[in-house]
């Protein structure tokens, strides 16, 4: 008989006790014990808020959101908006999209790869229903100089208010 590692025995979650005082013989006449496989629920991105934010954002760019959110004609509170950052392993974008309850979305930044091609440009997109804006820039990585990005941006969040 060959030897069987330890590591082998968790590899599945699966570890068969078998006593010493049983003979291959009894084994074989032992009744099959069916192993139920408890399989991992999927996890459905969580978007309670009817605007979020979707992106890699950090403390720097989240300081300029919340400025950006609570300037007129936007005034957003805390209950109105949120930050959800995406896995690698994120559904696909129009899964995403029907998975979660938003009405608006602001996608800014990096996005996971599986996302590429389905993202709509930086215009405002209507998609299941819902409005997506992408903006390939984090804000707070804008320079004064880049005053155009900066006025389409905001433009494109006054035009999503209503």
């Amino acid at each position: 008989m060959e030897g069987i590692s330890v590591a082998d025995l968790y590899k599945f979650d699966e570890i068969y006790w078998v006593p010493q005082d049983k003979s291959e013989a009894q084994l074989a006449e032992s009744p099959a014990v069916e192993v139920a496989s408890d399989t991992i629920a999927e996890v459905k991105p969580k978007v309670s808020t009817p605007w979020v934010v979707v992106g890699q954002i950090a403390e720097t760019e989240l300081a300029r959101l919340k400025l950006i959110f609570s300037a007129p004609p936007l005034v957003l509170g805390p209950a109105d908006w949120s930050v959800y950052t995406p896995s690698d392993e994120e559904p696909s974008f129009t899964e995403f999209l029907k998975e979660t309850s938003a009405k608006r979305y602001i996608f800014i930044g990096q996005q996971p790869a599986s996302w590429q091609g389905e993202l709509p440009t930086t215009e405002i997109d209507t998609i299941e229903s819902k409005l997506v804006y992408f903006f390939p820039r984090y804000i707070s990585s804008l320079t004064d100089a880049e005053k155009t990005l900066k006025m389409a941006f905001w433009n494109a969040l006054k035009e999503m208010k209503g």
